[in-house]
């Protein structure tokens, strides 16, 4: 089971406000001064943050003048931060229709879509944005954003390099590039990105954290510690720090140290079921044998639908004599949820040839080397249960 470890991600979804310029009051028409007047009360509701009456003066003002489409776009960010992004997009699009060459329209536009999971069609307005705008940072960083929702890495690389490009001091531009690179399996590369990020600010606790995840990958499970190190450091309460410094703590068979952060990690979250598998896991490496029973138990309880959980503990009880019934229970239990995993097959064959039960033992062998044909350990444990079989019928 590959371990696993929490990454933060940080998309961007920069928000981009303007304001109506004001013409030459000694040329307003008498229709004209009550609408600019109207707008102004919006104006100012806007910046007080009094979203639903700034909705309702842009609202009069439209019906004043309907073909403003600056009204529109006003409107649309106002209705944007109420959350009511249908409507913003709409604002946006009739904005657009009277004056299809308007800058941030689109990128507002865009965003709007984003928070309603219309995310090709954000791409189509984040390239329109730049069309208009090629040295708009922030487009290239939502489209870049855009990209990893998508799954197209590579393209998003290309994005975030060219928010880089634009501006070699945007944190956003190396992060969300490492999270792209980190997803393309490009380690290496997105520790460097991580690093970049923390050289502009050594603050920035997600850097390190998604520092410490890439050099885990890459087993470098002494760096990933000292990454995880400087996040707790930085806030001990950040989510799962000590969870992940445990896992590098396995990795490098320091198992006092991955008890101790995995019991940290429980007292600031006592519902992590990952966290007490993975001490059970530890405390079974330095032979707490009972403790680890413990872990074990309450990571099912926890989540009674992980069949890793029961297939562990099975395991766990047959390597050390214990109750074998209580074993086949629970490797049954996990077979229950789960028939697609060889080990698993390969433990309940191995706990049937201790209690005796080699003909259900050569079955689940069987399987086991269907699945996986070069598994010497399955063939040679058949190999030993026929002969067994066998010796027993001869008595």
């Amino acid at each position: 089971m590959r371990k696993i470890i929490l990454t933060s991600t940080i998309l961007a979804g920069l928000f981009v406000g303007f304001f109506v310029p004001q013409a030459d009051a000694q040329k307003l028409t008498r229709k004209q001064k009550k609408e600019n007047a109207l707008i102004n009360i919006a104006q100012v509701s806007f910046e007080d943050k009094q979203y639903d009456t700034a909705v309702e003066y842009y609202t009069k003002a439209l019906v004043i003048n309907p073909q403003n489409a600056e009204t529109y776009a006003q409107r649309g960010n106002a209705l944007f931060l109420l959350g009511q992004y249908k409507d913003a997009i709409k604002d946006y699009s009739t904005a657009i229709e009277l004056d299809p060459s308007r800058e941030n329209t689109y990128y507002n536009r865009g965003i709007a879509k984003a928070n309603m999971n219309a995310f090709e069609e954000v791409l189509e307005d984040y390239t329109k944005e730049i069309e208009l705008n090629p040295d708009n940072a922030n487009a290239y960083l939502n489209r870049g954003t855009t990209k990893v929702l998508l799954k197209k890495y590579e393209e998003a690389i290309e994005d975030f390099s060219k928010v880089i490009e634009l501006d070699t001091k945007n944190e956003l531009g190396y992060f969300n590039r490492g999270i792209a690179k980190r997803h393309n399996d490009d380690y290496q590369g997105a520790i460097e990105d991580y690093t970049k990020v923390i050289e502009l600010n050594p603050k920035n606790i997600e850097s390190y954290n998604n520092r410490g995840v890439a050099k885990f990958y890459l087993k470098d499970y002494k760096g990933a510690i000292e990454d995880y190190t400087n996040v707790i450091s930085l806030n001990k309460n950040f989510k799962r720090a000590y969870y992940n410094r445990g896992i590098a703590n396995l990795g490098i068979k320091n198992y006092e140290d991955a008890v101790l952060d995995f019991t940290k990690e429980i007292e600031i979250n006592p519902k992590n079921d990952s966290a007490y598998y993975e001490r059970a896991i530890a405390q079974a490496k330095l032979e707490l044998n009972s403790a680890a029973i413990e872990d074990y138990t309450k990571a099912i309880e926890l989540n009674p639908q992980n069949a890793d959980y029961y297939a562990d503990r099975a395991a766990f009880i047959s390597k050390t004599n214990g109750d074998l019934d209580k074993a086949l229970e629970d490797i049954n239990k996990a077979l229950e949820l789960d028939k697609h995993d060889s080990e698993k097959f390969l433990t309940r064959a191995i706990i049937n040839c201790k209690k005796e039960e080699y003909l259900p033992a050569i079955d689940d062998l069987n399987i086991v080397l269907q699945m996986v044909p070069d598994n010497n350990q399955a063939r040679e444990l058949r190999s030993y249960a026929i002969k067994s079989l066998n010796t027993e019928g001869k008595k």
